[in-house]
């Protein structure tokens, strides 16, 4: 009887070291699918350039992709809080966010534009914006870029759909966008125009609680350079559109 106890007791730890093991293959990534082309709903489903690479990283590497969708600002608290384990969200990998979090090699580099509502004539220029009201999404690098600029009024607003919406009723001057976003809302609201347009010190990247993945990450950076250099992340650039820096 004993004997049995002990081989039923070995089964059952083996089973649950296997369950362990499954559960260390799944990757918890945090987005704000409010972003196209990079995250965004189509038919119910969350899709994009940054959703295609991360589950092509996680094919390649063995890991099961688990997409967690949420706010843009609250994406590094729920990171640091352990809900998930990354983030690949257009962020951009700034000097401020790397005192909290660790990034990946960038795998995108791109602009900022200032968007205005045509017809209106008080904006004319992104030099001389003291006085406007200047929108970027809460969180955001945007929202950073606007709050440098000398006597505007920033005005942050809750996501990108809303900034649009904010732009169109004028409730702000100015909005300012990641320029492939930009462009992706311009489809749709052809009422807008870019009045200027400002590099961007960093690059997009994926974000992880810092200290805690340094393993995770070199491979992730491995896989980037093999998706590089295979042709496969140059496909997902032409799938998207996305004529930037890489």
């Amino acid at each position: 009887m004993k004997k049995i106890l002990a081989v039923v007791m070995m089964l059952m730890l083996a089973v649950l070291s296997c369950g362990k093991k499954e559960d260390s293959k799944t990757l918890r990534v945090g987005l704000n699918s409010v972003f196209a082309p990079f995250e965004y709903k189509e038919n119910g489903q969350i899709v994009g350039f940054d959703v295609d690479l991360i589950n092509q990283i996680g094919k390649d590497l063995g890991y099961k992709i688990e997409i967690e969708d949420q706010s843009f600002d609250g994406l590094i608290p729920t990171l640091k809080a352990g809900k998930i384990d990354m983030i690949i969200s257009g962020m951009t990998a700034t000097e401020e966010r790397k005192k909290s979090v660790d990034f990946s090699d960038e795998y995108l580099k791109s602009t900022n534009v200032y968007l205005k509502k045509k017809g209106n004539n008080n904006v004319t220029s992104i030099n001389n914006l003291s006085g406007k009201k200047v929108g970027a999404s809460l969180g955001t690098i945007q929202e950073i870029e606007a709050r440098k600029i000398p006597g505007a009024i920033v005005v942050p607003i809750e996501d990108t759909v809303k900034s649009i919406m904010d732009l169109e009723a004028g409730k702000v001057d100015v909005l300012i966008l990641e320029n492939v976003i930009a462009l992706e809302y311009m489809k749709k609201y052809t009422d807008l125009e870019v009045i200027g347009e400002k590099p961007l010190d960093s690059g997009m990247a994926i974000a992880f609680d810092k200290g805690k993945h340094t393993e995770l990450i070199q491979k992730i950076n491995e896989e980037l350079k093999t998706l590089k250099s295979n042709g496969k992340y140059d496909e997902l650039i032409n799938k998207y559109g996305l004529k930037v820096k890489k």
